[in-house]
């Protein structure tokens, strides 16, 4: 399409807005965020809509390069539909899948509203988790998901899945969170180095955190040993930890939520450190991006 995900759905915001399901679902990240509480309902659904906006279009990011045309394309943990719609609005066959029953409940109902509001076809786009992926008997030229990794517990029985629904000369696009670096950014706190989950012993409310429970703290080196296990090949995008850091500057709603290094930015920009992060191993990095193919 001519125009960009983000302005595409800003033009259906009213009826998003309007939609009881939909706002519901945005309204309820309020508690994740910190609005000023002089805002009205309507002001605070448009702040988290652009919040996931701008994650879609991070998403979309990751095939942007790749030729889409004629092509089957799956995306995993579709959650609100947001890249799904879009591009099936720009004419690519995409198929999408959101567990209804996962943590993030509510999001695939949601996506159905959106569609709907949009008038995109929804029958692509299924309530299966990333292990169920080879309930769509069909295989993919391009699968691809961001942020959803690191919220599957069963990951070597997922990766399974999807290789078992990869096209022969297909390949995956990935990112997602590496917890070799004591940080997590759903709930931008430190964690405790190299064990995180005894990062509960400091913060017991986490107990009770389905988000925490179902965490699954990868690592470069896990998703090493996963694909060496299926004789998949996997390679890492140098520059993700750049282009990361770039946002702060760049996007200002993400630079409000990961405020705590947007000093270490600036001094890395002063000194024009900056450059020598593609240099830093990859294991010692987050995000990640990576790309698998079949060998």
């Amino acid at each position: 399409m001519n125009i960009s995900l983000t302005d595409f759905y800003l033009l259906h915001s009213d009826k998003l807005y309007g939609d009881p399901l939909f706002k519901k679902q945005i309204i309820g990240h309020q508690r994740f965020l910190k609005f000023d509480n002089i805002l009205s309902e309507r002001a605070v659904f448009d702040k988290i809509l652009i919040q996931f906006l701008e994650e879609a279009e991070l998403t979309l990011s990751l095939i942007n390069d790749l030729d889409l045309t004629g092509k089957d394309v799956l995306e995993i943990g579709g959650g609100l539909g947001f890249v799904y719609g879009y591009l099936q609005k720009a004419g690519i066959n995409i198929y999408g899948i959101e567990p209804s029953d996962s943590g993030f409940d509510g999001y695939f109902n949601a996506a159905m509203q959106l569609f709907k509001i949009i008038d995109v076809d929804e029958s692509h786009f299924y309530p299966f988790s990333a292990k169920e992926c080879i309930k769509l008997n069909k295989q993919f030229d391009i699968i691809f998901s961001n942020n959803v990794l690191e919220h599957i517990p069963e990951l070597d029985e997922s990766f399974s899945a999807m290789k078992s629904v990869l096209d022969p000369y297909g390949l995956m696009v990935h990112n997602t969170v590496n917890y070799l670096i004591p940080y997590e950014p759903h709930f931008k706190m430190m964690l405790f180095p190299f064990y995180p989950k005894l990062t509960v012993l400091f913060k017991p409310s986490l107990r009770s955190s389905s988000l925490w429970n179902g965490l699954n703290f990868i690592t470069t080196g896990k998703l090493k040993r996963i694909c060496k296990i299926k004789n998949l090949s996997i390679e890492f995008k140098k520059d993700a930890l750049y282009n990361t850091l770039l946002r702060l500057e760049n996007d200002p709603m993400f630079a409000q939520r990961q405020k705590y290094f947007i000093p270490l930015y600036r001094v890395l920009k002063f000194t024009g450190l900056m450059k020598i992060l593609v240099k830093i191993p990859i294991a010692l990095t987050t995000p990640i991006t990576f790309t698998i193919r079949r060998k």
